[in-house]
Formats: C-alpha cells, sequence, structure tokens
C-alpha cells in the first residue's frame, strides 16, 4: 500500500499558504500567490533555468563583491554572462 502525503505550497517571498495553481509552463507547474501584501505574483517550485531562480542576483553582486568575474559567476552558477552582465549593470544604475 502507498501513501501520499500532502505537503502545503508555501510563497517563497511572504511564506504564506494561500497558494492556488496558475499553470503549467515548460512543463513545470506554476502558482499564484494570493496574499495581497506579497510582492511576488507568480512563482514556481522548480526552475529550469538557474537564472530565474530567487536570490540568483544577490548571489552574482555578492561574488562580484568577492573579485569574481563576469565568466567566473557564469560557470560556477551556470548562468549566461548575459545575466551575470545583466545584473552588474542593474546595480550601477541603482
Amino acid at each position: 500500500m502507498i501513501t501520499m502525503t500532502l505537503a502545503p505550497v508555501k510563497c517563497p517571498k511572504c511564506n504564506g499558504t494561500k497558494v492556488s495553481k496558475n499553470g503549467i509552463e515548460n512543463g513545470v507547474q506554476r502558482y499564484l500567490c494570493r496574499n495581497e501584501g506579497c510582492a511576488m505574483k507568480s512563482f514556481m517550485l522548480e526552475y529550469i533555468y538557474n537564472g530565474c531562480k530567487p536570490g540568483i542576483d544577490e548571489t552574482i553582486i555578492d561574488m562580484t563583491a568577492n573579485a569574481s568575474g563576469i565568466s567566473d559567476i557564469s560557470r560556477v552558477l551556470k548562468v549566461s554572462e548575459g545575466k551575470v552582465s545583466s545584473v552588474l549593470k542593474k546595480q550601477q544604475i541603482q
């Protein structure tokens, strides 16, 4: 006999459980956070591309502060050099 347990899906931004399904994209289920005060509306639990994962921008900035180059960061985090450049350009503007 196989028993299944259901774990509630939590929003990665607010940790709220008021979450509903919001379609499938590239074979991965998308979710919608229904908490009014949450800044993150749509999210996935499994990301195909590492550049879309939450917190990757902060990691890129931290690695740059520790004297890592664009190609080093790209190789270690498994994201494109364009993603790294884009994050660094946005950081310079702010």
